[in-house]
Formats: C-alpha cells, sequence, structure tokens
C-alpha cells in the first residue's frame, strides 16, 4: 500500500501559499487597478464585520 501522507501534506501547503500569496499578488497589482476594485477587499471586510445595513454584522458578537 502506498504511503498517502505526503501528498495530503503537499496539498495542505499549496492551500496556505494561496492564502499567503494573494495578499501579495494584491499590493503588487494595486497601482495598476480602476479605483473601485482596488478597495474591494476592504469594502467586503466593513460589510462582514458591520453587516450589509451598518447594524450588526460580526462586530455584534463583541457587544
Amino acid at each position: 500500500m502506498p504511503d498517502k501522507s505526503h501528498t495530503s501534506g503537499r496539498r495542505g501547503l499549496v492551500c496556505c501559499l494561496l492564502f499567503t500569496v494573494l495578499p501579495v499578488v494584491w499590493l503588487v497589482a494595486a497601482p495598476v487597478l480602476p479605483e473601485r476594485v482596488l478597495w474591494f477587499p476592504f469594502w467586503m471586510s466593513a460589510a462582514i464585520w458591520n453587516g450589509a445595513d451598518g447594524q450588526g454584522g460580526i462586530s455584534s458578537l463583541f457587544g
């Protein structure tokens, strides 16, 4: 029976690298992106934190 632990560990590494590389790519590409696209991650973070209407969202869980 072949050992599959090596392949599953490699797949996990690729997944982690994806989340590490995406912010770096975003920062490198920022000067050439249109303004609406450039601010999208900040808008999305604010919408998740405060809720779409500014009331609720994740921030309401912390009091």
